[in-house]
């Protein structure tokens, strides 16, 4: 190892945080020709993934994958010659995990208790991925409490492992942890937790999605409309209906209607049309959207069966059943829909011409910043990537690094102080729905605040990039197409600024 490479290495345990990130990224960038210093170098890598700075982190990772490449042939000639039990003890990461793999593709049953042993050391969460991974296919569903502990691990990959394992045992047990998994923070684990409690058959599911749509709380209004928009079931449809046309909250609302576009289904298709047909403003706008998605997904022709049973004059909020050659025809629908709106349309708050163009250009200008936003994400992963050269870019970069940083270590503490809830079914219910304690509500404001901030910053840093790029200062491929529609929104924005005078 040359003197460069070993002072770089050095500083990957300096005790400053830039010096170590700096140094990171130095090491990402080299070449290490030499199998040995590779070899040293992955070694100090490996520990810097563990370190709290998450620049260091991500650098250290991605200087890993780099060095992977580089020897992934020699590698992979080598890796395959060591027995199994061996890779299972070794220092090297990708040997255990690739050891798990072998064990998981080959079945081999008679290494259930050795991994049961060393998951409860093992602390790289790729290889306890992994292990969960393989575990599913040696436990029973009486030994579901071994992994049910591994739904509040802080690592998503660990949580969405553990979920498709309890749903393969078909463990009954870990209903209620599950039910506790919708209010994830990561919206495929919310995905995951839904789909395997639909493949328990669990009628419950339903029961507690709709205390969560009852609740005063709008994000656990939310988290229950994300749920049931991946539950294919009658009960999910109506649900979803009643809140699209019930609730008062206009986001809730706005949610609900976007989340029937995942459904297929006549009765869904003709609420929406009605809906677009009979509504003002925004709400109109949205129904538009939904039938778009669903076009988008399903293809231009309306669905021609529905799971549910709407009776004239109304929107059933009876529980459906399936109609099989019973089913209503698409214009029968339609017009009972539109009926049910006409019906209560003088009911309804109705929305001026100016007030519904407010809630359009609203509605625009949030379309806007969301651009923005996902611009920012875009150029701060060529940030992180070491391949900006802008200093206004790197300086919001570097306070977005300082973001994640907090908003893990916030995030991090209100899981550890979630692990200290009481266990077992009734308790586990009981905590879905009590208030939290004054230091998860402090963990959490402040993991919110920080994430409030992470985006008010990417925004910031699209804006930049926007200015940069129609002054062609900075005009990657990559920033094409978001700049097209940035540039379409835009002259929409203006369009309706015009129209309000």
């Amino acid at each position: 190892m040359d003197i460069k490479t070993k002072k770089l290495v050095k500083d990957l345990s300096n005790t400053d945080d830039d010096l170590r990130a700096l140094s990171a990224m130095t090491l990402m960038k080299l070449d290490y020709p030499e199998k040995e210093t590779r070899r040293e170098v992955t070694e100090e890598l490996i520990k810097a993934t563990l370190d709290q700075n998450v620049a260091v982190r991500f650098f250290a990772r991605k200087a890993l994958d780099k060095i992977r490449k580089a020897d992934k042939l020699s590698k992979m000639g080598e890796v395959f010659e060591i027995p199994v039990d061996e890779r299972l003890y070794s220092e090297d990461y990708r040997d255990r995990l690739s050891a798990a793999m072998e064990i998981k593709n080959k079945n081999l049953a008679e290494y259930k208790d050795k991994l049961l042993e060393l998951i409860k050391s093992e602390e790289h969460n790729f290889v306890k991925a992994g292990m969960i991974s393989c575990l599913k296919l040696f436990l029973s569903d009486a030994e579901a409490d071994i992994l049910i502990k591994y739904l509040q691990d802080s690592d998503s990959r660990v949580r969405a492992n553990t979920i498709e394992a309890l749903e393969h045992i078909k463990a009954q047990e870990a209903i209620p942890a599950l039910f506790t998994a919708l209010r994830d923070p990561d919206n495929r684990i919310r995905a995951a937790a839904a789909k395997a409690l639909q493949s328990f058959g669990e009628e419950k599911v339903f029961g507690e999605l709709k205390k969560m749509l009852e609740s005063p709380e709008e994000w656990m209004k939310g988290s229950a409309i994300y749920a049931l928009s991946h539950i294919t079931a009658p009960e999910s449809i109506e649900m979803l209906i009643e809140t699209a046309k019930a609730t008062q909250h206009p986001e809730t609302r706005i949610k609900a209607i976007i989340a029937l576009a995942n459904y297929y289904d006549q009765s869904t298709y003709a609420f929406l049309r009605g809906l677009e047909a009979n509504s003002d403003g925004i709400f109109k706008e949205t129904a538009a959207k939904a039938i778009k998605l669903m076009e988008e997904k399903f293809g231009p022709n309306p669905p021609e069966t529905t799971i549910l049973n709407i009776q004239e004059g109304s929107v059933s909020d009876e529980k459906g059943q399936n109609q099989g050659d019973g089913v209503a025809k698409s214009d029968d629908l339609a017009t009972t829909v539109s009926n049910f709106f006409r019906k209560g349309k003088d009911e309804a708050i109705e929305l001026s011409n100016r007030t519904a163009l407010n809630f359009s250009v609203n509605d625009t200008q949030k379309e806007i910043d969301e651009q923005l936003k996902s611009i920012g994400s875009t150029v701060f992963d060529m940030y992180q990537a070491g391949d900006i050269e802008f200093i206004d870019l790197i300086s919001v970069g570097n306070e977005i690094l300082k973001m994640n940083f907090f908003i893990q270590k916030y995030t991090e503490q209100e899981d550890k102080s979630e692990a200290k809830k009481e266990t077992g079914f009734f308790a586990q219910l009981k905590n879905l729905f009590t208030v939290s304690t004054p230091e998860q509500k402090s963990n959490a404001n402040h993991a919110k605040k920080f994430a409030q901030r992470k985006d008010d910053l990417l925004v910031k840093m699209g804006k930049l990039t926007v200015k940069k790029y129609e002054n062609k200062e900075f005009t990657p491929q990559t920033l094409e197409a978001p700049y097209l529609i940035y540039e379409k929104l835009f002259k929409k924005l203006e369009d309706q600024k015009k129209k309000l005078g």
